[in-house]
């Protein structure tokens, strides 16, 4: 399988990233509270290892079948690496937000993230094309950071991004109204909030990443942000105090015993508590080459945090087949550090002169700049939600006929079919639809490529359900358009339509019966897919 960043590399991120290393610039410090709080950069430096380790161990299982003797560990330090980074962006964003006058404050969030973010997709697709390696996710709403709703995008981390990009809008808003002022309450009733819907939502939209715009304020991974923003009121009344960092112990213990939305409740939590330690601590000195070395660490995160992904690829293709585990987190981690330092100090440089700039320019040609991102980003994110919502509606329809059917009826091929057309559900023989290949990845996974299409009604919409031993493992609609297929008898009407399915499923999950490949469309009519030989 050719090496490539795009949906076929888990959403891994989902579990690890980075929000405040775009929040604010390091050259203009993390937070002024009589001199520069180095502890925060600390802080970012301790969020970059989280995410960095986390992502290295589960780019060596997925490429390479190297394997995780610490699988829940490393996946708790990608959740609490993140929710280190969303409180410290909390924190920070409670202060610019009352000091910035509002157009500022937005012409500033959208500087800092938005130019580094479109040079290093640049400069990877340009290495990727280089060197005939394949680089998905590109797309106007992938790019534009706004909240659509899962997609593939350039380097698999976007979905941070896209959450801080959100924060930042929102906080803008709030500023616009006048209402900066009050921002802890509407920090607490966001926390409210969040705590009355987390039971609430279906488990599927609790941990969705990045979720669409109405699921924003409910989603989990807002806690240590909402947590932040109450931080600073918090220490000014004493409520806060460096001990406060050792109540994260008991939480962070906690939360390896839930699932990962609740993870990301207690991760939040003890991230906020965290950060208001470090806050009220003694500064560290930059002394020693130790403490410069991680400042400057945490000066680079956002670079870091931006171009690991695909530099843990390039390693995977750079490495030969034959070296272990560790010997590719090695070149990894190597890899990742050294492009943070060569890139990093640019970034700041890069920050420093676009906020010079901003700072001079016009009022008038501030809000015409403001005004048009926020037309772009409020235009991908509505674009993006609705597809997001009817997309749900069909996975819900058709996860709905699939429940109708006796509870046995996926255990085999034979058996899947025999129930669908004992009642009548069968597609019409005009389905052209196939399992094309099934490939090991790693050790772990295997990679199901479908596609599914039926000329008598080209705009016929199908999910492609999977079920192991009678279990369904995996519901997916197509996300890829297949013009190879164009010239194929039958294929004349595809146009742009998107047919084919690429799903990972465990391959632990198929071990206890035969893989069942199922398409349905959206009035509930089925067909059981023929897996390739050997299948």
């Amino acid at each position: 399988m050719p090496t490539r960043l795009s949906r076929d590399v888990p959403e891994i991120a989902a579990a690890a990233p980075h929000s405040a290393p775009g929040a604010v610039a390091p050259a203009e410090g993390i937070a002024r509270a009589g001199g520069e709080l180095t502890n925060l950069q600390l802080l970012r430096a301790l969020a970059a290892g989280l995410v960095l380790v986390h992502h290295v161990a589960v780019y060596g299982q997925t490429l390479r079948g190297a394997g995780r003797p610490f699988a829940a560990l490393d996946g708790l330090m990608g959740v609490w690496g993140v929710a280190i980074f969303f409180a410290l962006s909390g924190f920070l964003m409670a202060r610019l937000v009352t000091r910035d006058p509002p157009l500022v404050f937005l012409a500033h969030r959208v500087s800092r993230i938005f130019p580094t973010y479109f040079a290093v997709v640049a400069l990877f697709a340009a290495v990727f094309a280089a060197l005939r390696l394949e680089f998905g996710g590109l797309s106007v709403l992938a790019l534009s950071l706004a909240p659509g709703g899962p997609r593939s995008s350039p380097l698999n981390v976007e979905w941070t991004l896209v959450l801080e990009v959100t924060f930042y809008v929102g906080l803008f808003l709030l500023a616009l109204a006048g209402q900066a002022r009050r921002l802890v309450p509407v920090a607490a009733g966001w926390l409210v909030l969040l705590a009355v819907a987390f039971p609430l939502l279906p488990p599927d939209s609790r941990n969705m990443m990045p979720p669409p715009l109405y699921l924003v304020p409910v989603t989990a991974a807002c806690v240590p942000f909402a947590g932040g923003l109450l931080l600073p009121r918090l220490i000014a009344a004493g409520w806060v105090r460096p001990l406060a960092a050792l109540l994260i112990l008991p939480f962070a213990a906690a939360c390896f015993f839930v699932d990962t939305a609740a993870a990301r409740w207690l991760g939040g939590i003890a991230a906020v508590l965290l950060v208001g330690g470090a806050v009220t601590a003694t500064p560290i000195r930059r002394e020693g080459r130790a403490a410069r070395g991680l400042i400057a660490l945490g000066d680079w995160s956002y670079v870091l945090y931006l171009a690991h992904p695909p530099v843990l690829m390039l390693a995977n293709w750079a490495c030969p087949p034959h070296w272990n585990g560790a010997a590719y987190a090695a070149v990894s981690l190597a890899g990742a550090l050294a492009v943070a330092a060569l890139l990093g100090p640019l970034d700041v440089a890069l920050y420093r002169r676009l906020r010079a700039r901003l700072d001079g320019a016009r009022p008038v040609a501030l809000t015409r700049g403001v005004t048009a991102f926020l037309v772009v980003f409020t235009a991908c994110a509505l674009w993006g939600s609705t597809e997001t919502a009817r997309n749900d509606w069909a996975e819900f329809r058709a996860k709905g006929a699939l429940a109708a059917l006796p509870p046995d009826a996926f255990a085999s091929p034979a058996s899947a079919g025999t129930a669908i057309a004992a009642r009548g559900l069968a597609l019409p023989d005009t389905l052209l639809a196939r399992v094309e290949s099934l490939e090991p990845i790693g050790a772990n996974e295997i990679l199901v490529s479908a596609y599914a299409f039926d000329p008598a009604r080209p705009g016929r919409g199908m999910q492609l359900a999977l079920f192991c031993g009678g279990r369904r493992v995996a519901v997916e609609r197509p996300r890829r358009l297949r013009r190879d297929l164009t010239g194929q008898p039958g294929f004349a009407g595809l146009g742009q339509r998107r047919i084919g399915y690429r799903v990972r499923v465990p391959a632990e999950a198929c071990g206890a019966g035969p893989l069942v490949p199922v398409v349905v469309d959206e009035s509930g009519r089925m067909a059981v897919l023929t897996l390739p030989s050997g299948g």
